[in-house]
């Protein structure tokens, strides 16, 4: 039985190298998704970049923009990301003048660390710093070949529009049923995985250097709150709104960073202008992005 298991083990040494030297080799910075293939693509003539979770993913469309925008806004991805993003970036994006950083409810709490998807864009956008050293995907991500964090995002394939991920579906068609148990599962799953408010002072310090940064070369940071629908808005914890215009107002005191809040804009108040209770359509999205583009240009 010794000698049985002692083969095993030698025959097995093999495929467990031939795995390792797969998953090392994952980790290696490689361009895998199209969003980075975008940005590589644009960055030495983007004017405009635009972050963010998927608000601004299906809410942003860079087209409507006078100027050359780029959507790099992804699924759920944290504000750290991004600005980690722009400043490795920085020096190749020689004609950058502006950066639409979202405000969403959860933004100073949400770090990607409990909701699961940190680890996937530092990977997918070569980024080594921050937290994902010591992440537990990180760590096992050698033997999984990388296939545990999502080497390859299907659903990027539709980020075509500089960016952008157009939305067709229209909410006032959906039931009245269906939305109630929405609004009561997206601010469950909100609390539970995307507010942090442990990491509220990292944040907010976070995003204040980052436009510090930014002012000091003369690049505008436009700081927007895009809408959910108007029902959804109902169950927001009034008193995170109050922190979130709190914190909003010490960074324009603190920076030049301009600010405008489009969740009772008159204009975005039709259910027929969201895809689901958060998302806007690309009708709403046109609509939205045509309002922050003469906000930009008509200060």
């Amino acid at each position: 039985m010794k000698k049985l298991i002692l083969k095993i083990g030698k025959l097995s040494v093999i495929p467990l190298l031939v795995l390792l030297l797969m998953g090392l080799s994952q980790e290696q910075d490689r361009v895998v998704n199209l969003k980075r293939q975008l940005f590589e693509q644009y960055k030495g003539s983007t004017q405009c970049l635009i972050v963010g979770t998927s608000h601004a993913l299906m809410g942003l469309n860079p087209t409507v923009f006078p100027f050359k925008a780029l959507n790099i806004a992804e699924e759920a991805k944290p504000i750290e990301v991004d600005i980690e993003i722009i400043e490795k970036n920085i020096n190749q994006l020689p004609q950058l003048k502006y950066v639409i950083i979202p405000i969403d409810y959860f933004t100073f709490y949400f770090t990607g660390l409990q909701e699961g998807s940190a680890p996937k864009y530092y990977h997918h956008w070569g980024l080594k710093d921050g937290f994902i050293r010591s992440y537990y995907f990180k760590r096992y991500h050698a033997l999984t070949c990388g296939f545990m964090i999502n080497e390859h995002d299907t659903y990027d394939q539709y980020d075509t529009i500089m960016g952008y991920r157009a939305q067709y579906e229209d909410l006032s068609k959906i039931s009245m049923s269906w939305r109630l148990n929405k609004y009561r599962s997206k601010y469950k799953d909100w609390n539970k995985y995307w507010i942090d408010t442990t990491s509220t002072e990292r944040n907010y310090k976070r995003i204040a250097n980052f436009i510090s940064m930014l002012q000091k070369r003369n690049i505008q940071t436009i700081l927007v709150t895009l809408p959910v629908c108007t029902q959804f808005y109902t169950y927001y914890d009034p008193k995170f709104n109050s922190r979130n215009n709190q914190l909003t107002g010490n960074l324009l005191h603190s920076t030049n960073a301009r600010y405008i809040n489009l969740q009772n804009n008159p204009l975005l108040t039709a259910d027929s202008l969201y895809r689901d209770i958060d998302h806007l359509n690309y009708k709403g999205a046109t609509i939205a992005t045509k309002i922050i583009s003469d906000f930009i240009t008509n200060p």
